[in-house]
Parts: structure tokens; sequence; C-alpha cells
């Protein structure tokens, strides 16, 4: 394994149902989508050879958290309301080289507090629950979240370096 990479294993998320109660999504089985293209901004001159751009402002895209779906999950039970509301709230994604910890405070501006590196903390609403009922399978379910604004992440101290030669 290369130096320095983390395991998904372990990985978890987390959402702040309001400034005392935080809850963790139970049993997801991938995050996608933590990014986000930069728009473009045609600066084209008619004398001009080819089109010329420059980069406009980012936009965080939705992400894609499919899960293994648990009627008694508090968790889930709250993902259905926040679908309904639209409210957006804190997330955080706490990467599995922080073992064992996650969120234990909310902020004064309703913001997940980082328990140290690596987390990455955004805010978001919930734009779609949707389940996969099938045969010989267990219900399933896709939870999209729509970012909105940046993601706040919360690095380890950089300590690896790579010579070039």
């Amino acid at each position: 394994m290369t130096t320095g990479t983390v395991k998904t294993q372990g990985t978890r998320l987390f959402f702040a149902v309001s400034d005392s109660e935080i809850l963790k999504v139970a049993c997801p089985t991938g995050i996608t989508g933590l990014g986000g293209p930069g728009g473009q901004i045609a600066t084209t001159c008619l004398d001009s050879e080819e089109m010329e751009y420059e980069r406009g402002m980012l936009d965080p895209g939705p992400l894609t958290v499919p899960i293994n779906f648990i009627p008694r999950s508090a968790a889930h039970q709250a993902l259905i309301t926040l679908r309904e509301s639209g409210e957006k709230i804190s997330w955080m994604i706490v990467f599995s080289d922080r073992t064992g910890a996650g969120p234990t405070a909310v902020d004064s501006n309703g913001r997940l507090v980082s328990p140290g590196p690596t987390t990455a903390e955004f805010l978001a609403y919930v734009s779609d629950f949707a389940f996969d009922i099938a045969t010989n399978e267990i219900v399933r379910g896709t939870l999209t979240l729509q970012r909105s604004g940046a993601a706040e992440w919360d690095f380890p101290a950089a300590d690896l370096a790579w010579a070039s030669s």
C-alpha cells in the first residue's frame, strides 16, 4: 500500500439534525461526488484564433450515497423527513484515519465541529432518498445531497514530500 493513503473502510457520514443532535448515517456503502467543476466564462475576442476562457465559480455538485436501508434507524427516518423539508444542514465525512471519533458539537453557525483530521464538512439539503426493492435482495437506498458552497477540509499536518528527480 502506498504510504499515506487512507482506506475507505471505517469512513463515516454525519449530519446535524439540530444544535444538539448529531446523527451518523447508518450503513452507507459509498460516497461519490465531493467535488464540482468550475464554470466557463468565455473571454474570446473577434480576432482570437481559438476560443479563450477563464474559470468561473465552482459549482458544488450533488453527493450520492448508496445505503443499506434500515427502517429502525433514527438517521434513516430523519433523512426521509429532511427530504420532505428541504432544510439545508451541516454534513461531515470523517475519513478512516480518524478512528472512532465523530463530530460531537455544532458551532454557533450550525456547522459540525471537526474531531480532527481528516474530515470534510459542508452544507447540503437532501434532494432525494430513493429506494431499490428487488427479488432476493435487501432494500437499498440512494441518498442524494445537494451541496451549497465549499467544503471545509481538515487535513493532518503534511509530512510527506516527494522529491522530483
